[in-house]
Parts: structure tokens; sequence; C-alpha cells
């Protein structure tokens, strides 16, 4: 008998009603659910395979944002690590005092017992694996220890990203039994992964690069908002300006990382395929530029080449 899955879409829905059908169906468990871009049109479709003890979802779908508050912790269920590996999109995640800016390849950890906030400022493409606390334990380690953390790709992680593909691909057409394995399978991997990071990993080094994957949880998270500033950071993270300039410092700064985060977006929607008839300046502008010339000379200073060279339709 195969595990129970479910495909939920908004292809059947008016455009129109399209996110806010999404929000009180697929994601009515998930917390508040607020949306990036409310004027441009939105699609999500993700295929859900469960079992008892855990599950398993893949999500295409355009921009969210996700707040999972402590009105939203369930106290008496039962406490489920989740773990995200990123396909495609710029995303976020923050919790525990922890966050991390979620890129392709990323694998993050959240637990479902506390609160977090999480979201993309593009669409994306993720799979998410739910497990008992009990279970990520056994395999990988100390559930609270990773809340709110990621692993950024590495070599030795293309295991890992490649079985958990593989296992959302074909777990829908497996038994029960078989996708335990597979599940568990996932599991063991990790476990090894995150075994490797812990020996490569000094406790200074650590120290700095968690400073830098929160504030850029943050930066992900923000910016859109064109106040956003380094000072904003430095009070929303508690951390003191020695710390975060610090932290920032081998790689041109705290103001750069806003900068280079907002134009990396900004490329990225002007490449893609559903943003093909938006203006140059609209992209600029939700990407958190006040001013156009300001945005095309931090353009062709980072990739070599002005937004309208991708877009030459579009000026």
């Amino acid at each position: 008998m195969l595990v129970p899955s479910l495909v939920e879409t908004t292809g059947h829905v008016d455009p129109k009603q399209a996110f806010d059908f999404w929000r009180c169906t697929a994601l009515a468990a998930f917390g508040d659910i607020g949306r990036r871009h409310p004027r441009e049109r939105f699609s999500a479709k993700r295929l859900t395979v469960a079992s008892a003890g855990w599950s398993l979802t893949h999500t295409v779908s355009s921009p969210v944002a996700l707040e999972f508050r402590s009105r939203h912790v369930d106290r008496n269920a039962r406490a489920m690590v989740v773990i995200g590996l990123a396909l495609d999109g710029i995303g976020y995640q923050e919790q525990n005092g922890r966050g991390a800016q979620l890129t392709p390849g990323d694998i993050g950890f959240l637990s479902r017992n506390r609160p977090f906030v999480a979201g993309t400022q593009s669409a994306y493409d993720e799979i998410r694996l739910a497990v008992p606390r009990e279970m990520f334990e056994a395999f990988v380690g100390d559930a609270e220890a990773f809340a709110g953390r990621s692993l950024t790709p590495h070599p030795s992680g293309a295991e890992v990203r490649a079985r958990l593909r593989g296992v959302a691909g074909a777990i829908a057409w497996m038994s029960a039994d078989e996708a335990q394995a597979a599940i568990e399978g996932v599991l063991h991997l990790l476990g090894h992964l995150v075994d490797g990071a812990a020996r490569r990993g000094d406790p200074e080094a650590v120290s700095q690069a968690a400073v830098v994957s929160l504030a850029r949880a943050h930066i992900a998270r923000r910016m859109h908002d064109p106040d956003l500033n380094p000072q904003d950071i430095q009070r929303a993270l508690g951390l003191s300006r020695t710390s975060l300039y610090r932290a920032f410092a081998e790689t041109g700064g705290i103001a750069a990382a806003i900068r280079d985060a907002r134009l990396d977006l900004a490329r990225r929607r002007l490449e893609g395929p559903r943003h093909d008839k938006m203006r140059i300046a609209t992209i600029a502008y939700a990407c958190g530029f006040t001013d156009v010339p300001t945005f095309n000379r931090g353009f062709r200073k980072r990739f070599g080449l002005a937004p309208g060279d991708l877009r030459p339709a579009l000026t």
C-alpha cells in the first residue's frame, strides 16, 4: 500500500484569489502568512507525502513571508524538526537567535516547537522533510542546537542533496516501509555530513560565521525595504557595532552586503520568465533601491553589464 499523498495547486483558482486560497489552505497550519509583492500574479503548487510520523513536501511557489508565533505552537503536538533543501530562489529563516539566508543547495533546520520566521524574496522551489524530534536526534544530533541554522553547499553534502531530491521524486510511489527506509537513509547521510562540518570548523570562525549568517538572514528578510541600513541590523540582532562590522570586514562591509543582496535579487527577477513584462524601474524599487540611476550603476559594477542588457526590450 502506497503512503498517502496530496497535490495542491492554485491552477484552478481565479488569479485574484490565488494567494488568499493558498494562505487559507496549503499554508493554514504555518502561522501568519504575508505576500511579498501584492501586485504580482501569485501561483503555487505542492506535493505532500505523509505517514503517521513524518511528512515530506515539495513546493514551487511565488514568494511568501511566514511568521510562526507563540500562539501557533501546539504544545500538545509531537515535536517536529523540519529539514529544508532549497532548490531555487532566495530565502531566509530565523529561530532561536540564529538565522541564515537560503540560496539553492542550502539545507536549513527549523523546530516547530518554538516561534520562527521564514520566507523568500523571489519565486522558490524547495523540499521540506519534517520528522519527529527523537528521530532527528537519533540520526543527526541535538535538535535545539540546529534550530535556525543552515548548511551551505559543500562538496561533501552533494550526496545528501541528491538523495533527498531522489526521495522526493519517488516517495509518492513507495510503500510505507520503503518510504520509512528512504527517510532514514537521508537522515543517516545528513548525520555524517554534520559530523564532517563540525570537524572542519574552528570556534572563532564558527562564531564569526554565525554573525554573518544571522545578519544575512535579516537582510534577506528586509531587503525590499529601502530604509534598511547597518544600524537596523545591529539593533535587531543585539550586536555591538564592532562585532557586526568585524564579521563583514573581509567581504566589503555590511552596507555592501545589503547592496549586493538587493542586486542579486534584482538580477534574478530580471532573468526570470515570470517577470519578463515588468519594467526595470519597478524591479529596482521592489528590491529596495530608491532611484534607478544608483541601481544601474551598482548593477553594472557588480555584474559587468547594464540591467537593460538582460532585458533589451524593456527600458
